[in-house]
């Protein structure tokens, strides 16, 4: 028995020395190795992840320039993902294993670090940059028609202009506006609107929006002109204005200073050749007379005339009749006057192609006499057809500050109420033409509202009227 122990106990040693010293024969049966299964297990399932969205360039980079960026991916690992998240925040997990975040971008560069970490504890990163290029500029906006040259004013006959030209933007083009109206816009930028062309000057503004809201200005001006519209004839002003009354009839504050303002912005603004004057002592019965007499030869029948007076009106109720007073009335003998119906006399006797009165004083409405009176209507969708229209037949109208009422002398600026407002509208005017209806309506509303007076505006009975209208041209259009 012993020597049966001793001879196992020798085979075991020999056995445990060869192994050992790597002399075991084939198919022989050796001890069981311990692994390290952790160590192994984690050296062959590190997390990979796939990122699908957004797409990144040769340089593990992405250029934006939105404010918040989507990413979307998915994670593969044979132990099952446990976490993802994104710049250290948790993302949610579809049951593949997707993932989708939305970082918020600053400007400039934006590190992004997406980190898998799977059941096994093995932890994996994915880098990249997104480059925020921010979009601060407007579109660029080119003007294909009608040609346009800075400085130069585009000419243009027609009624309408077609607006035509191309917006192009990093970020997309939005909407093109022109004159507030938005134009038709194709998807590659190209923009069309029509507009509808005043006579003179149109300035015509392009404003194109990008998707990110930044704008672009393009302004530049289309001149509609109308040939042969206003014939060669002068323009020609005879203006009275009367403070210095003495005696029986109270001096006035502002009328003088009401007929030198008008008379100023009919030579500086308006195409008036020649303004006649008769101001304060100037302004006699006789002298006034005269002048209505000298313009019955000296206007010719192309010519425009324009009458302005301002001064004290009178009005008498037994023989229904309104007057002009002189500076030399004394009483209140019609005798020192001048009525209405001799001034209709006289502009029904000068021989202009139109004829304005335009009269600031009491019970001025009176010289409108009979059944109402009627003119050709204002038509502004047909202007070129309009002025034409009403130049070439002869006017005879008036313009005053009341009817059969007293009107105010007081006023702002210097002048009275009425004609504060009167002048206000001529230099306000920004169009080539304007016509006295226009005139009146401009300005009509602001003398109600702003006294106990309501002008009047009416075309003169018999006196050779045929429903044209006066009109004003504005200088330098």
């Amino acid at each position: 028995m012993k020597m049966i122990i001793i001879f196992l106990a020798a085979i075991f040693y020999f056995n445990c020395f060869a192994q050992y010293s790597g002399t075991t024969e084939t198919g022989s049966i050796l001890p069981p190795k311990k692994e390290n299964t952790n160590v192994n297990t984690i050296a062959s399932n590190t997390p990979r992840i796939v990122l699908l969205v957004p797409t990144l360039n040769g340089n593990n980079e992405v250029v934006s320039n939105a404010k918040f960026l989507d990413i979307k991916g998915v994670v593969y690992d044979s132990l099952g993902v446990k976490t993802v998240k994104i710049n250290g925040v948790k993302t949610p997990l579809g049951q593949d294993n997707s993932f989708l975040g939305k970082i918020k971008l600053t400007s400039n560069i934006n590190n992004i670090t997406i980190t898998a970490e799977n059941k096994g504890g093995v932890v994996s990163n994915f880098n990249f940059n997104v480059i925020r290029d921010v979009d601060l500029k407007g579109p660029i906006v080119k003007i294909i028609e009608p040609m346009a040259s800075r400085g130069i004013k585009i000419i243009k006959k027609s009624e309408v202009v077609t607006v035509k030209g191309v917006a192009i933007d990093q970020s997309g083009v939005k909407e093109v506006y022109v004159n507030d109206q938005k134009a038709s816009l194709a998807n590659t930028g190209e923009f069309r609107a029509e507009l509808y062309l005043h006579i003179g000057d149109n300035r015509i503004v392009v404003n194109a929006i990008d998707n990110v809201n930044n704008s672009t200005l393009d302004t530049f001006i289309v001149t509609r002109k109308l040939e042969d519209v206003i014939s060669a004839g002068r323009y020609i002003g005879f203006v009275i204005g009367i403070d210095s009354y003495e005696g029986y009839w109270p001096e006035l504050n502002n009328a003088a200073d009401d007929a030198e303002g008008v008379a100023k912005v009919l030579k500086d603004d308006y195409t008036f050749d020649t303004v006649f004057t008769l101001i304060d002592k100037k302004a006699t019965r006789k002298n006034i007379i005269d002048e209505f007499q000298k313009l019955t030869t000296y206007i010719k029948p192309e010519d425009n005339l324009l009458i302005f007076y301002a001064g004290h009106g009178q009005y008498n109720k037994v023989l229904n009749k309104g007057y002009w007073v002189p500076v030399d009335a004394n009483s209140n003998s019609i005798a020192d006057f001048i009525s209405n119906s001799d001034i209709q006399t006289f502009i029904g006797g000068i021989p202009s192609k139109h004829t304005l009165l335009i009269t600031d004083a009491c019970f001025a409405g009176d010289i409108f006499r009979g059944k109402p009176t009627e003119s050709i209507k204002f038509n502004p969708n047909d202007m070129e057809r309009y002025y034409r229209e009403v130049y070439k037949k002869v006017s005879r109208a008036a313009i005053t500050s009341g009817s059969l009422e007293e009107v105010s002398d007081a006023g702002k600026g210097g002048h009275s109420v009425f004609t504060y407002y009167l002048i206000k509208s001529l230099k306000s005017n920004e169009q080539k033409f304007l016509d006295a209806s226009q005139l009146f309506n401009d300005f009509r509303v602001a003398v109600t509202n702003n006294s106990e007076q309501t002008p009047e505006y009416q075309v003169l009975r018999d006196t050779n009227d045929e429903g044209g209208q006066f009109v004003f041209v504005r200088r330098g259009k």
